[in-house]
């Protein structure tokens, strides 16, 4: 999404240039997760994650203190135009067409740049692969497996947590249930031509896979 702020954004002539390395927040001594403002060049750290890494919050300062906008995360800047673009207006990673522009107004040649820090979509896949909800859910303690009918989970691909949940969900109604494990047999036996473009008779495979226990026993691999 473009941001509402990148075609008309106003940059300082403060005479600020910033070095193509070793950066370091303008108020405290981080030196990752940095974002340079795109208004006033200034380089900040980012906000603190929940596990108390990331930063100390001092770009979400520096906006409420001047209302500048859009902020570059200065490690994923590179020359093949990707980096990550936040709009504090907007609340959102945006994109903004004049990247190129904006960075040289501070001394930054993208033409030159090297990545060397994940963008916010990188790091939120790898949080959700290595997530270890057994330990938030038990304090710590290490869950035993459970195997058996009704026990077969939904692997996570890093991004499908959300839709995995929803599918579980729904195959614990009862409706649902009757419709697609119960009565399987009967949707098989009246399914089209092409069944695997067909919602009932892929929601009765799934329904059965997820219910009959045949993919969590309990020596499975």
């Amino acid at each position: 999404m473009e941001s509402k702020h990148a075609r008309t954004l106003v940059q300082l002539n403060n005479c600020v240039k910033v070095p193509p390395t070793g950066w370091k927040c303008d108020r405290c001594d981080k030196t990752e997760n940095l974002w340079m403002n795109l208004t006033s060049g200034a380089i900040l750290c980012g906000r603190r994650n929940f596990d108390g890494s990331g930063g100390n919050g001092h770009a979400v300062e520096y906006y409420k203190e001047t209302n500048y906008p859009l902020a570059v995360k200065l490690g994923t800047i590179s020359r093949d135009g990707a980096s990550d673009i936040f709009s504090y207006g907007e609340d959102d990673m945006v994109e903004d067409p004049l990247i190129k522009e904006h960075l040289k107004h501070f001394g930054i040649d993208m033409d030159g740049m090297n990545k060397t820090e994940k963008t916010i979509a990188e790091m939120e896949i790898d949080q959700n692969m290595s997530y270890e909800f057994n330990r938030l859910q038990e304090s710590g303690k290490e869950l035993s497996p459970l195997s058996g009918p009704g026990y077969t989970g939904m692997i996570n691909i890093g991004s499908s947590c959300y839709l995995a949940s929803v599918v579980q969900v729904l195959f614990s109604l009862p409706p649902f249930i009757d419709r697609y494990v119960v009565g399987a047999e009967e949707v098989f036996r009246n399914s089209p031509s092409e069944p695997q473009n067909d919602f009932q008779v892929q929601m009765a495979k799934l329904g059965n896979d997820l219910l009959s226990g045949k993919y969590s026993q309990k020596d499975a691999k």
